[in-house]
């Protein structure tokens, strides 16, 4: 799945009355299939302060955290903190190293932990700050590659993207590039086929990383393409490289032309959808137009790559933002796409009374993590409600829950 760390803003338009417009009507104005019907979003916590949650990880039902700040004015937040979730009431807690809440990130690592990865930059220099809760206590992770308090092949440094399959299972990419892989019991260093910049799965002999090659099919020769699309499997015992389509411009060639996979999403074994793209370096200062960069987008049936299709209705200009295991996806702009191609706006609630939004407001509910509780049918979104209307504009921090009827 994509980089949970990057910020996933899902906007929902809380408009006065029905909203027909935004999430009324039996089926998808585009393609006339029927929408998936009782997807909504409840409040779960409103903050009484303003400001917004900007992460989330959950270890188990009873053990959920979520990240944010509170408001001061033109988008800045105050010293970040931590909301904690045990089962029966969320506590706020203090950040366990400090750091700046815009560039702070939670990430968890099954059974392994909740890891706090963050940006100092109260000193003349910006430093990298860690931290790990193991289920009872955070513990800071100390050095710049945050190598103190860990053992063997733990992650260590900034996370690039991770892959949770189940408690005991946990893929994590590291900034260096490093795969590390989490079994229950202990960390190991995983070598790759091929250059990593993305994972994601749906099972545990279902693995998905992607990124590109430079050696094989379609690299050098006329078309002097230095990468190619690389797309690596996991079945539970090895990874391997897939056959991928290779890439090249037509003559004259581009100078330092290269195709590549950016990311890779996954509901199921037979619903995979990879994308990237094919570019060059730069021009060649001859007075010969180049040619346009290209889009990759391809897609997974269980046995060959192929060319993807558009996605259906209102999805077909968005991107995934999570996994809802293998129905499908939760889409930005607060949409979910089914495997079997149903596009759905996700209802959503405005603000009870007594929140200070007045009744004509319009409210916008903004997501930027969406968070599958593990062991139960349970998912959580962290953000914020924007509130529009004159004077006084609320802007509170929300957990939301996602209910299915």
């Amino acid at each position: 799945m994509r980089n949970a760390a990057a910020a996933v803003a899902v906007l929902a338009f809380l408009a006065v009355g029905c909203g027909t417009h935004q999430s009324g009507g039996d089926a998808d104005g585009r393609t006339g299939k029927p929408r998936a019907a009782g997807l909504s979003w409840a409040y779960e916590r409103i903050d009484e302060r303003d400001g917004e949650l900007i992460d989330g990880a959950a270890r188990a039902p009873d053990d959920i955290w979520a990240l944010g700040g509170d408001d001061v004015g033109d988008g800045r937040l105050t010293r970040g903190h931590l909301l904690h979730f045990d089962g029966k009431k969320w506590a706020r807690e203090p950040m366990p190293v400090d750091g700046d809440p815009h560039l702070s990130r939670l990430d968890s690592l099954g059974s392994a932990g909740i890891r706090l990865s963050t940006v100092d930059k109260s000193g003349a220099e910006e430093k990298r700050r860690y931290a790990l809760w193991d289920g009872a206590r955070w513990t800071p992770l100390g050095g710049a590659t945050a190598a103190e308090g860990l053992s063997g092949d733990a992650p260590r440094g900034q996370l690039t993207d991770v892959e949770v399959i189940t408690q005991e299972d946990v893929w994590v990419l590291q900034g260096d590039g490093g795969v590390t892989h989490w079994d229950g019991s202990r960390w190991r260093v995983t070598p790759m086929p091929a250059k990593v910049v993305a994972l994601a799965g749906s099972a545990s002999d279902d693995v998905w990383a992607v990124g590109s090659r430079t050696e094989g099919p379609g690299i050098g020769g006329r078309g002097g393409e230095v990468r190619q699309p690389a797309a690596m499997h996991y079945d539970g015992k090895n990874w391997s490289l897939t056959r991928t389509p290779t890439y090249r411009f037509p003559d004259p060639v581009p100078p330092g032309p290269y195709a590549e996979f950016t990311g890779i999403d996954v509901a199921s074994k037979t619903h995979v959808r990879a994308h990237g793209g094919h570019s060059y370096k730069g021009y060649d200062g001859e007075e010969v137009r180049d040619p346009e960069s290209e889009a990759v987008e391809l897609s997974w049936d269980g046995t060959r790559w192929k060319d993807s299709d558009p996605l259906p209705g209102a999805c077909a200009h968005r991107n995934p933002v999570a996994r809802d295991g293998d129905r499908g996806f939760f889409m930005n702009g607060n949409w979910h796409l089914t495997t079997d191609g149903t596009c759905t706006k996700i209802k959503k609630r405005r603000l009870p009374e007594g929140q200070g939004a007045r009744p004509e407001s319009e409210q916008q509910l903004w997501l930027k993590k969406i968070v599958a509780v593990p062991g139960t049918d349970k998912v959580l979104g962290f953000g914020a409600v924007d509130v529009l209307q004159s004077g006084a504009a609320p802007h509170r921090a929300v957990v939301v829950s996602l209910r299915r009827s």
